[in-house]
C-alpha cells in the first residue's frame, strides 16, 4: 500500500510537460488534427444551444434569452479560437478549458431537453480526456470537481420532479464517465514514466532527459544550466573480465552514487550504454564541485571490480536571442569528456565557449576544454 501511495504522489507532484507533448504531436504531423477535434466541440455545444436559441421552449426571459445567444457566440468563439489559430500555450489552454467548462454547463442548465442535457454534459468528460493528456492531475483534479458539481445541479431537477429513478441512472453513468480521465492520466502517466526511464539503472533515459529538461530550458533564469556527462573508461574490459552480469553491476551501482553525488533538483539519466548525463540549473563553479565529486564517488572499489570515470563540464544560460537545447550543451560536454579520455581518464575537463555575442550558446567545435 506504500508503494501505490507513494506513486500517487510522484504523480500528482510531477503532472506533465504541456510545450513537450505539444511538440511530440507536432512532430508527427497529428497537431493539425487535434486542434480540428478540440474545435468541433463548439459545433456540438451549438447544435445542444440550438433548442434553447430557437425553439419556444427555450428561456423566455430577455436575460435568459440574451445568455443563451452569449453562450451561442462563446461556443464559435471556441470554434475560431482552435480551427484558426496556433496551438495556444500552457496558461492559455488552462483558460480556455476553464471557460469551456463553464460554458458546457451553462448551456446544458438552458436546455430544455434532460435528453440533451445528459448529452451535453458527456462534452465535460471529452474536456477531461484532452486535460488527462495535455495538463497535470491539479488541473484535471479541479475539472474533476466542476464536473461533479455540474452533474448535482443538472440531475437536481429530476430529484426534484420525483424522477429518482432517471436521475440515479444518469448519475452513475456520468459518475463512471468522469471518474474515467484521472485513472486514464494515471496509467498514462505510469507508461510514460517507464518509457522515459532506462531498466536497468531506473535513471532517466536519453529520452526522458530530453522530456524532464525542457522545462528548465523554457523558463528564463540567470542561473546558467551545466551538464555533465560522465563515461566509464575502459568499460569493456571489466564486462570481457568478469562478465555481463558484474557489468550491469556496475552501471547499477554507478547510477545510485551519481544520484547521490548530484545536486538537489537536477536530472540524472543514462544516454548510452556506460555514458551518464547529469544536468543541472546551477553556477559552473558549482557543476566543477559536483563533477569532481562524482569522478570520485565512482572511482571508489565496487568489491573486487574498480572503474573510474572522464568527465565533460559544459554550461550556458539560455537566451531567447540565442536559443540552445540539452542536445547542444551534451555534444559540447561529450567533447570535453572524450578530452578527459585523452589525458588518460579520470579526469574532469570544462567545455570553455568563446564569449562572442554570436556564440551565447556552447558548440562542441569550438569548445577549448580544460582540465580541473
Amino acid at each position: 500500500m506504500s508503494g501505490v501511495l507513494r506513486l500517487l504522489r510522484t504523480w500528482w507532484r510531477e503532472g506533465v510537460d504541456y510545450d513537450w507533448m505539444a511538440r511530440a504531436i507536432a512532430s508527427h504531423s497529428v497537431l493539425g488534427t487535434a486542434r480540428f477535434a478540440v474545435g468541433s466541440g463548439g459545433v456540438l455545444t451549438l447544435v445542444l444551444n440550438a433548442p434553447a436559441m430557437l425553439s419556444e421552449s427555450g428561456p423566455r426571459y430577455a436575460v435568459g434569452s440574451a445568455a443563451v445567444w452569449l453562450l451561442a457566440a462563446a461556443a464559435l468563439a471556441w470554434l475560431v479560437r482552435w480551427w484558426f489559430l496556433p496551438w495556444p500555450g500552457a496558461t492559455e489552454s488552462v483558460a480556455l478549458f476553464a471557460a469551456g467548462d463553464v460554458v458546457i454547463t451553462a448551456v446544458c442548465l438552458l436546455e430544455p431537453s434532460q435528453v440533451a442535457r445528459s448529452v451535453g454534459m458527456v462534452l465535460l468528460v471529452v474536456m477531461g480526456m484532452h486535460l488527462c493528456v495535455f495538463h497535470g492531475p491539479k488541473v484535471l483534479a479541479a475539472h474533476t470537481l466542476w464536473s461533479i458539481i455540474s452533474v448535482a445541479a443538472i440531475t437536481a431537477p429530476l430529484v426534484r420532479d420525483g424522477e429518482i429513478g432517471t436521475a440515479i441512472v444518469v448519475l452513475v453513468t456520468l459518475a463512471a464517465a468522469i471518474g474515467v480521465p484521472p485513472g486514464l492520466q494515471f496509467g498514462y502517466w505510469l507508461f510514460r514514466r517507464d518509457m522515459l526511464s532506462d531498466p536497468l539503472t531506473t535513471l532517466l533515459s536519453r529520452r526522458g532527459l530530453e522530456y524532464q529538461s525542457s522545462v528548465m530550458f523554457d523558463r528564463a533564469d540567470p542561473v546558467p544550466i551545466c551538464v555533465l556527462v560522465i563515461d566509464l573508461d575502459r568499460f569493456k574490459a571489466v564486462n570481457d573480465t568478469f562478465g555481463h552480469s558484474t557489468g550491469d553491476e556496475v552501471l547499477v551501482h554507478t547510477a545510485d552514487r551519481l544520484r547521490a553525488a548530484a545536486p538537489r533538483g537536477s536530472i540524472v539519466s543514462r544516454i548510452g550504454g556506460e555514458e551518464f548525463a547529469i544536468v543541472a540549473r546551477t553556477s559552473l563553479a558549482a557543476a566543477t564541485e559536483t563533477a569532481e565529486h562524482v569522478r570520485r564517488a565512482v572511482a571508489e572499489p565496487l568489491a573486487a571490480v574498480s572503474v573510474t570515470a572522464s568527465i565533460g563540464v559544459a554550461a550556458a544560460t539560455p537566451d531567447p536571442t540565442c536559443p540552445i537545447s540539452v542536445d547542444d550543451l551534451i555534444r559540447s560536454a561529450d567533447g570535453a569528456m572524450y578530452q578527459a579520455k585523452q589525458r588518460g581518464g579520470d579526469t574532469v575537463v570544462i567545455a570553455r565557449h568563446t564569449q562572442a555575442p554570436e556564440y551565447r550558446g556552447i558548440a562542441a567545435h569550438r569548445s577549448t576544454p580544460e582540465s580541473y
